[in-house]
C-alpha cells in the first residue's frame, strides 16, 4: 500500500512493504543536506538512485505533481 509522508518540505510516496526501509534511511540516518541532494537530483534529472547502509538499492523519482516516489530496486 502506498504511503505519503512529508520530509524536509517534500512529499514522498513509498510502498509500505517494499520501500519503507529506504524512507527510514532518508529520514533517520542521513543528514538533511544529504537528503536534499537526492531530492534536488530527482527534481532536475527525474530520478536519483541511492543505496542504504545494508546495500539495498532504492530509486527516488519525481512525479508530475511535484511529489516523489521512492521504490526499491532489486
Amino acid at each position: 500500500m502506498l504511503k505519503k509522508d512529508y520530509l524536509y518540505g517534500y512529499y514522498i510516496q513509498y510502498d509500505d512493504e517494499s520501500a519503507y526501509d529506504g524512507y527510514v534511511y532518508l529520514r533517520d540516518y542521513l543528514d538533511r543536506d544529504e537528503v536534499l541532494v537526492f531530492l534536488e537530483t530527482a527534481h532536475h534529472k527525474g530520478e536519483a538512485p541511492f543505496e542504504d547502509n545494508y546495500g539495498r538499492d532504492y530509486l527516488l523519482s519525481k512525479n508530475s505533481d511535484d511529489t516523489y516516489l521512492l521504490t526499491r530496486r532489486d
